[in-house]
């Protein structure tokens, strides 16, 4: 668990640092709106964050591997609302 922990914390800040750099215009290459890159990169950092504080601080690897999939899960409800109410004008 540990290792699993520590794969999928370092890409969703991974993630995270690519989607922050999308967002203030450093790269190019995002392919969803500002909006939704914004909240990715947010979502993505805040909760790797999360999940590493509870790492070193607490010391639970349950509680963090659950924190490090949110990102993930709470992505893919996005980009599902996203697709289904947006204006494709």
């Amino acid at each position: 668990m540990k290792i699993l922990f520590w794969i999928i914390s370092v890409f969703n800040i991974y993630q995270g640092l690519y989607f922050f750099l999308n967002a203030v215009h450093l790269l190019g290459s995002s392919k969803y709106s500002q909006k939704a890159t914004v909240i990715f990169a947010i979502l993505f950092l805040v909760m790797a964050a999360g999940g590493i504080y509870f790492v070193l601080r607490r010391n639970n690897y349950r509680t963090a591997l659950l924190l490090s999939l949110g990102p993930w899960i709470l992505g893919f409800i996005f980009l599902l609302f996203n697709m289904l109410f947006s204006d494709y004008k």
